[in-house]
């Protein structure tokens, strides 16, 4: 889903650019931005989630979803960005582009310094993208402040977010029978890092009567991820989705699944 969106300033644009240096020397420029959380995101595609490996999505109208994040710490600029949570709502990657858009959720806790620093790097990614925006995100409809909990399980495998009578949104983990550990992807298409744990969507409910969208995606794919991401490592690149192209228009023979689908 990844995917959309679907989700960080200039990571998507950073996503082809490179991949990361390995084995380099710590870098001596302080980093312009700086932010460590954990993220969760589910979707209506089955999993596991096809657009994070460069597929199309489940269906044709593209990929309904929630990504909720919660900096635990961290800086955009000057801004402190310490205890910030948002959630975003969206339709992305879909066969009909003019269906993609994404709205923002930003804690009513957040100062106005706060919100502009978000927002510039929310809008930042989709200008980033270029072209392929309209494919990958669509367009930003809407960004309001609302009571927004963000909640982690002592274990860290519930992880969730609620925003009252908006968003319920619960996952944990999936251990696989044999392992003691969560089953993870890496190398995957993500704006908070290359990796993630696979996780049962326990809940994912959306409802805002205000832009007149809701959906109730309980059951369908989730992931997890805890991250820490900065401005030199998005320069590095192997972040984001700018390598995305399970499109017709890129050139994929791929079709959606629902197309794919021959058996009755």
């Amino acid at each position: 889903m990844n995917r959309m969106l679907m989700i960080l300033g200039v990571l998507a644009v950073a996503g082809c650019s490179a991949e990361p240096t390995k084995g380099s020397a710590p870098q001596a420029k302080e980093a312009e931005w700086k932010i460590e959380g954990t993220r969760i995101i589910g979707c209506c595609c089955l999993a596991p989630c096809p657009c994070r490996i460069n597929k199309p999505p489940t269906h044709c109208h593209g990929c309904d979803g929630i990504v909720a994040v919660h900096i635990e710490r961290g800086h955009i600029g000057p801004v402190k960005m310490d205890g910030v949570n948002y959630v975003l709502a969206a339709r992305t990657l879909g066969e009909k582009t003019d269906g993609n858009w994404g709205y923002a959720y930003l804690s009513d806790r957040m100062s106005d310094e706060q919100v502009g620093a978000l927002k510039a790097m929310l809008e930042g990614e989709i200008q980033a993208m270029g072209v392929k925006a309209k494919y990958i995100v669509g367009k930003l409809v809407g960004i309001r402040k609302v009571p927004v909990t963000f909640e982690i399980s002592s274990d860290r495998r519930e992880i969730g977010a609620v925003i009252p009578g908006i968003v319920e949104f619960r996952t944990r983990s999936i251990i696989l029978p044999g392992h003691k550990t969560p089953a993870t992807s890496a190398g995957i298409f993500d704006d908070f890092g290359d990796r993630f744990i696979h996780a049962d969507a326990l809940v994912n409910k959306y409802n805002d009567p205000q832009i007149g969208y809701k959906f109730d995606l309980t059951g369908r794919q989730a992931n997890q991820a805890d991250f820490v991401l900065d401005s030199i490592r998005a320069e590095q690149g192997g972040l984001g989705w700018g390598c995305w192209s399970a499109h017709q228009d890129f050139g994929t023979k791929d079709k959606y699944q629902e197309k794919a689908i021959d058996h009755p």
